[in-house]
């Protein structure tokens, strides 16, 4: 990637070239916000907007196609850039996209609504099938609860994936700008990633509310996101200060994937309790204190 972030940084053209290729090849518009959020944070929105409007062409012929991911995605991380390189705020830039998240949930619901319906319908006939095949009693009345949030789940989580490429995109962009400019700058920042306490709790409050109606059923994906994010960025800045191997990471990653629903709330759980306790400050204090001669006398 170092190369292709000095190839890109050498100028407009250059960049431009690398945004509307991969944004013109399927399933390689990540790569094209990647480099359109490395050209923004390295020299600003108004440097970066003739790159942005000839290297998206691409993607605004996707969507004319049908296919609006390239374009959202693109449009996201434009936004998100602009941010973090006016505020220098991940824990900003992570409660911004809940509201953008649920702008793109509802574009969604307008442009596939038909397509959304039909797989919701599909989802209802097949779920108490499911249930018996997993060995659990079929609950009339809590899938006359579900069905109304079904459909707005699914706009949710759509979007929610959208938001989850921006997001990628932007950091893979973060990191290029990093490898160039400031190695090793980015692993910081994101060891650092820490919600506010009221963000936090209110993020968790948003998930536990937005399944007991329809109408806030789209926001639990979400406002879930956040709260996963900053739940990963404490447990590599853990591992990260106490120097431990990457067989660690490894670990966790496996925990995550083969027990999804315990991994699920434990990752929020820890993330909301870092946003009070701040137990990366506390683990650096500590090795601070013992690092410091004074502190043995």
């Amino acid at each position: 990637m170092r190369g292709l972030a000095e190839y890109v940084m050498r100028g407009r053209r250059e960049a431009t070239l690398v945004v509307g290729v991969a944004l013109a090849v399927p399933l390689m518009f990540w790569l094209g916000a990647a480099v359109m959020a490395l050209v923004i944070l390295r020299r600003g929105l108004n440097d970066a907007l003739p790159v942005a409007l000839w290297g998206g062409l691409p993607a605004v012929v996707w969507a004319v196609l049908g296919d609006s991911t390239p374009l959202l995605v693109l449009v996201s991380v434009i936004a998100l850039s602009h941010l973090l390189r006016q505020r220098r705020s991940w824990a900003l830039v992570l409660l911004v996209s809940v509201p953008l998240g649920l702008l793109m949930a509802l574009l969604l619901m307008s442009l596939m609504h038909d397509v959304l319906q039909q797989v919701a319908v599909h989802f209802i006939e097949v779920w108490p099938k499911v249930l018996q095949d997993m060995g659990h009693q079929v609950d009339e009345q809590l899938t006359a609860r579900i069905q109304p949030l079904v459909m707005p789940l699914m706009a949710g989580l759509l979007a929610a994936t959208h938001v989850l490429f921006a997001l990628g995109s932007l950091m893979l962009g973060r990191s290029m700008q990093a490898r160039l400019y400031n190695p090793g700058g980015f692993r910081e920042e994101f060891h650092a990633l820490r919600l506010p306490p009221l963000a936090a709790f209110g993020l968790a409050a948003l998930v536990l509310l937005s399944l007991q109606a329809a109408d806030l059923a789209m926001l639990f994906p979400l406002a879930v996101l956040p709260l996963l994010l900053s739940g990963v960025a404490l447990v590599h800045g853990l591992i990260g200060l106490k120097q431990l191997n990457t067989g660690w990471l490894i670990g966790f990653y496996l925990f995550a994937l083969f027990m999804l629903q315990i991994a699920f709330v434990l990752i929020m759980l820890f993330a909301c309790i870092d946003s009070l306790f701040d137990f990366r400050g506390r683990l650096r204090g500590n090795a601070g204190s013992g690092d410091d001669p004074d502190s043995q006398n």
